[in-house]
């Protein structure tokens, strides 16, 4: 889909983990088609959005980079010749040409702001990512993706749906719960194909949690009464119970390392959130602070957890931190739910009712810029963020 003529420069303009990072005052420029400024555009809001870039408006001076973006269309091909340049070193530092239909502009915009992030911080960008969520803005539950700013919506699953649902980390897979002829069942469907396959099924509730790098699954299933942590690999063979506790035992996700899992348990006499090694040796309770914790998720470098905590009679979103157990509350307004970060750990999705309706909403971790990335009035919760997409 897309052609490179040349490489990119190797300097790193800013480094995303200094705790003085300074915003890069950025100019942009675009000709040719008329679909030249709607791809400038994208490219401008992408990188607006990561909180390092400073984009100007024209005509403004205090520029340090300048991009420079022209769009022809022939024949439904769109071609786009893009230039970064340093205007302090005086020097292009990328220079690429790309060309794609022009009905997946935005996918093409969504690359070009990927390789930009990329050479000016040296890390890779998750403006391809995409979100899979749950809307019931007809009542009925539907699995759905969009990209990660809301856009290129795509229905996916449609049957007896509930919150529970994750990525492999291939990003080739879906798992989900779902209830059908009044038995829960886990399943899995292949995003290339679209194929959808039984994992698991039995009485009682069984809820998908998330996958281990070398695709292992989590789950919890009240078979045999109280919810308990199973594990089971990723054709739905080898199922086995790895908690047995008289609490209820639910909402397992693994380290990105895979070493451990993080869940919740009622066993002290309210949820908390608790870890415990692969194996389900050596459970440890994580949370005390307030009666009500959930929904854990660790950041994708296995340094924190992310969970939902009640305050004031409102959930909000908490990180804590796990090497010293300090705990940093994310949101404030209304009640807030479901959060999942990006590859990158730079931002959390999560779910919002504090405009009215409950929609899917984005942040930059641990500071501020949040932005509802789907529609008002359409019903969205459970958000969860891809892995980078092969």
């Amino acid at each position: 889909m897309f052609c490179v003529l040349c490489s990119a420069d190797a300097k790193i303009y800013i480094d995303i983990t200094s705790p003085a990072l300074r915003k890069l005052p950025v100019s942009f420029a675009f000709s040719g088609s008329k679909e030249a400024e709607k791809l400038t555009e994208i490219v401008k809001n992408d990188l607006d959005f990561t909180g390092i870039f400073n984009p100007l408006e024209p005509g403004v001076k205090g520029a340090e980079i300048t991009v420079n973006i022209d769009v022809n269309v022939a024949d439904n091909v769109l071609t786009a010749n893009v230039s970064v340049f340093d205007l302090i070193e005086n020097r292009e530092i990328l220079r690429k040409k790309y060309e794609a239909g022009e009905n997946i502009i935005r996918t093409l915009s969504h690359s070009i702001s990927n390789n930009i992030y990329k050479v000016i911080t040296g890390q890779d960008g998750v403006f391809r990512t995409r979100i899979a969520y749950i809307t019931d803005a007809s009542g009925k539950k539907e699995l759905h993706l969009m990209d990660f700013d809301g856009y290129s919506d795509q229905k996916i699953v449609v049957k007896g749906l509930t919150f529970s649902h994750n990525w492999s980390h291939s990003s080739e897979y879906l798992a989900y719960s779902s209830e059908r002829d009044k038995e829960w069942s886990i399943y899995i469907i292949n995003l290339n194909n679209y194929n959808e396959t039984v994992l698991f099924s039995s009485k009682g509730l069984n809820l998908v949690g998330g996958f281990s790098p070398d695709n292992i699954i989590a789950f919890s299933s009240s078979k045999d009464g109280s919810p308990e942590i199973y594990v089971m690999n990723m054709d739905g063979s080898g199922s086995k119970k790895l908690t047995e506790s008289f609490g209820i035992d639910v909402s397992p996700v693994f380290s990105p390392d895979g070493s451990k899992i993080a869940f919740v348990s009622d066993r002290g006499g309210s949820p908390q959130i608790y870890i415990m090694n692969a194996d389900g040796s050596s459970v440890r309770r994580l949370t005390f602070e307030g009666n009500y914790n959930t929904s854990p998720v660790w950041s994708p470098d296995g340094k924190e957890i992310a969970y939902v905590g009640r305050k004031n009679m409102n959930n909000q979103i908490f990180v804590i931190k796990l090497s010293t157990l300090e705990i940093s509350q994310l949101t404030e307004k209304g009640n807030n739910e479901s959060p999942s970060f990006s590859p990158d750990g730079m931002f959390i999705a999560f779910d919002s009712d504090r405009d009215g309706t409950k929609g899917v909403w984005i942040m930059r971790a641990g500071e501020t810029g949040e932005r509802k990335i789907t529609s008002n009035g359409v019903k969205a919760m459970a958000p969860k963020w891809s892995p980078y997409l092969k």
